[in-house]
């Protein structure tokens, strides 16, 4: 009966292992095409019965989680892994496990999608809790993954040692980051009532507050 079980276990796995074959470049592309869109579409499909929901598409953690896994996997490919830097007990823990350090990864850029959240329900006036929180934060998801895959293959180009590609990675970071804080501000607008131009600095203040706490709980892990 064990046996039995973990075979079923074994089956459920390998079938949705190789679903994330087609919905992942299906979620990629249309978060890179749609992303207003798409986070309508998270919001939406909250609604749902917990098995009916994003039957269509990856869920926006996995998603997130699984872009970061493939931004991991290039970097690896490319030999261009990061220098080690960690000069703390559990920073050299971290990274002398390629399944830690992507742990790390994750979390450390979950951070945008978190601040972005809470930004959310306090412009929209609404308690901060746990239910609450999680529609505006599975949103952010969706299009922190896009981001996450460029600025990681942004990053692998910076050390390749030319001042070409130097220069392109860094143009590939400022569009990338003008991306991402447009797609934010056009959302953060057309939940509240701010002007274009309160959303811009809202959005502007949430992400360098992201980006200090992401390089704080860098620091904190890893030394400097």
């Amino acid at each position: 009966m064990d046996f039995l079980r973990l075979f079923q276990s074994l089956e459920e796995f390998l079938y949705e292992a190789m679903s994330w074959l087609v919905f992942y470049p299906r979620t990629l592309w249309r978060t890179i095409r749609h992303p207003i869109q798409m986070l309508r579409y998270s919001d939406k499909e909250l609604e749902d019965a917990p098995d009916q929901q994003f039957t269509d598409m990856l869920s926006p953690p996995l998603f997130l989680m699984l872009t970061i896994l493939l931004s991991h996997l290039i970097e690896v490919a490319s030999h261009q892994k990061m220098p080690e830097v960690a000069t703390t007990g559990i920073g050299k823990e971290i990274t002398a496990s390629e399944m830690n350090l992507l742990v790390l990864r994750a979390f450390l850029f979950a951070i945008y999608p978190l601040m972005f959240a809470v930004r959310r329900l306090k412009a929209q006036g609404m308690a901060l809790n746990r239910d609450t929180l999680r529609r505006p934060f599975y949103a952010q998801c969706y299009i922190a993954g896009p981001a996450a895959l460029v600025l990681g293959i942004a990053s692998i180009l910076a050390r390749l040692g030319d001042v070409g590609w130097a220069i392109a990675a860094l143009v590939i970071m400022l569009l990338t980051v003008s991306w991402y804080l447009r797609i934010e501000t056009i959302w953060l607008r057309s939940r509240t009532r701010k002007s274009s131009w309160a959303s811009f600095r809202s959005t502007f203040g949430t992400w360098l507050l992201a980006s200090l706490i992401n390089s704080g709980a860098s620091f904190l892990i890893l030394g400097g």
